[in-house]
């Protein structure tokens, strides 16, 4: 199936369910990260959800990140034009919604991708070779290609994955691993 396709239909899938569904595979994702990767002292790059669109909720994980003392860093999306800044982000920092509905930190400190250890990737589908399906602006795959060699790019989802992604390009950048709440796929 193409991404168009994918796009659609895993949107459709995940505004069927309920908010207590959400809350639960939420917790089990991070329940299978947490076990499966040493997070001490990294910095850890990871998404505020939208909620209005049944994303992954990441609060309670990034609540763990601090506790484990990593840096924890998330974007911010500029819309002109289009892209992502990073900052990093403690306990204390204040957030606005901007128009898309994603809290976005407040007078936050800026960090440069290659200094990222982890990137947590939200995703509406991926296949069994680490190909990924986002919402189709290309955001992830700049950002990406930004960052360190060395960086984990671990995708989350709510589904587990389809045998493969028609329409993948060379300027997609594939995962090395994704937690679903069932498991975690390595795909290196």
């Amino acid at each position: 199936m193409d991404k168009v396709d994918l796009r659609r239909k895993y949107k459709l899938k995940r505004s069927q369910l309920t908010s207590s569904e959400i809350k639960s595979y939420s917790e089990q994702i991070f329940t299978q990260i947490k076990s499966h990767f040493r997070l001490e002292n990294k910095t850890i790059h990871i998404f505020l959800p939208i909620s209005k669109f049944n994303e992954i909720n990441t609060a309670a994980f990034i609540e763990f990140l601090f506790e484990l003392k990593c840096t924890v860093a998330t974007s911010i999306t500029h819309f002109s034009p289009l892209g992502l800044s990073h900052c990093i982000i403690d306990e204390n920092i204040a957030y606005e919604t901007d128009k898309l509905g994603i809290p976005c930190p407040i007078q936050a400190v800026a960090i440069s991708e290659n200094k990222i250890d982890v990137v947590i990737i939200p995703l509406l589908a991926f296949d069994n070779k680490g190909a990924r399906v986002g919402y189709g602006k290309g955001l992830y795959d700049r950002f990406l290609a930004q960052c360190n060699p060395n960086c984990m790019k671990i995708g989350v989802s709510l589904f587990e994955p389809i045998s493969s992604i028609s329409g993948v390009n060379e300027h997609d950048i594939p995962l090395d691993y994704c937690a679903t709440p069932n498991k975690i796929y390595k795909f290196k």
